[in-house]
């Protein structure tokens, strides 16, 4: 069986008739991008984050491409991202912990 693609989060790249597959993980990096509180509509979000192999590439590119204004709004979610890291690095499970300590600081 092909491995599918996997650049920048995608799985599939889009074709005329197929909406482009993006890795779950990327998913939920791009509610943390958003002005709404991630963990809001799904209140296990940061335990399942912590859980999924870090996408280094793509949660790099998204934190680079914030301009000041941007990174201002966003700032609650990413304020979060890096409490629950921190969480996540006194946690017993050793991949929550893999997986905090590859988060970008």
């Amino acid at each position: 069986m092909a491995q599918p693609e996997k650049k920048g989060g995608l799985l599939r790249k889009s074709s005329a008739s197929k909406k482009p597959l993006k890795e779950k993980v990327v998913l939920m990096y791009d509610e943390i991008f958003t002005t709404e509180d991630p963990s809001k509509c799904n209140p296990r979000f940061w335990e399942e984050l912590f859980l999924m192999k870090v996408n280094l590439e793509y949660l790099e590119g998204k934190l680079e491409a914030l301009d000041g204004e941007e990174l201002m709004k966003i700032k609650d979610n990413i304020n979060c991202l890096f409490q629950h890291c921190i969480q996540a690095l006194g946690e017993e499970h050793p991949i929550r912990v893999v997986n905090a300590l590859q988060v970008p600081c």
